[in-house]
């Protein structure tokens, strides 16, 4: 399958979240790009409003997500994380819910060590507004994230339930 526009894979990822969130019985709204962090608001059958974030890729073997640095703050109790991997539309999508209390200060302390740790040459790193979150870890990566990084995030795989 050819590429599609980023736009549409944005928004495809953001249907697929809100579809699985009404599954459950959620009451969700797309946003349609007029709040500038949160994609969906939800509220879930038990009353618990909540605003989501979506970050999608095409990509079947991508094993990260881009973010910014305004990812680093702002999280919330009520606000999560949904990455959605398309998989090229070959398979099932997958993805991972993953609080923003937790995303805020991994992608924030990762780029803190980035910048500190010498590169090539002994060269010092440049910094960037670009922030990662790895959901398959490189060796070269594991320096930066916290150790136990690789185990959690599994736990967030296609974990609809926290929301509940």
């Amino acid at each position: 399958m050819s590429k599609i526009s980023k736009q549409n894979v944005g928004n495809a990822g953001e249907y697929y979240i809100a579809a699985r969130l009404s599954a459950l019985d959620f009451i969700t709204t797309l946003t349609l790009g007029r709040t500038e962090k949160y994609d969906i608001l939800a509220l879930s059958p038990k009353g618990k409003f909540l605003k989501i974030s979506v970050k999608t890729t095409q990509i079947e073997n991508a094993k990260n997500f881009p973010l910014s640095k305004k990812d680093e703050k702002g999280q919330a109790k009520d606000f999560y994380y949904a990455f959605v991997k398309l998989n090229n539309f070959n398979k099932e999508p997958d993805f991972w819910i993953i609080p923003s209390n937790v995303v805020c200060p991994i992608i924030k302390k990762s780029d803190e060590i980035y910048l500190k740790t010498p590169g090539r040459n002994n060269r010092t790193h440049i910094g960037s507004s670009l922030r990662i979150l790895p959901i398959e870890m490189t060796s070269r990566e594991k320096q930066y994230y916290p150790k136990n990084w690789e185990k959690k995030v599994k736990m967030y795989y296609k974990n609809l339930k926290q929301l509940l």
